[in-house]
């Protein structure tokens, strides 16, 4: 599963900014369908929407693969779903002789 990397974005994008000479009132006014609020989060590495995200991404001339990262695969065998078990194994203490 692959997510995407906001805080690695967060600081390329503030860069990018830097570039431009843009600060977040700037950058409102001169890219529609933005606002302060997005562009906050950008910059903050919070989370975007893929839509908000590739917006960005486009408006500031970022690769949107750059940020995306895959995650680990985890290997699933017999003894890591055996590891999942929810009742552990015990003896029971029922039909014992008394």
């Amino acid at each position: 599963m692959a997510d995407v990397a906001f805080r690695k974005f967060a600081d390329a994008f503030q860069q990018r900014l830097d570039a431009l000479g843009y600060s977040l009132r700037i950058a409102e006014q001169k890219w529609p369908d933005t606002d302060r609020a997005m562009l906050s989060r950008a910059t903050n590495g919070k989370t975007l929407s893929a839509g908000n995200y590739l917006l960005l991404c486009n408006y500031a001339g970022l690769d949107p693969y750059a940020y995306v990262e895959a995650a680990a695969h985890r290997r699933v065998t017999m003894k890591t779903i055996s590891e999942q078990l929810v009742t552990p194994p015990v003896q029971r203490e029922t039909g014992a002789e008394r």
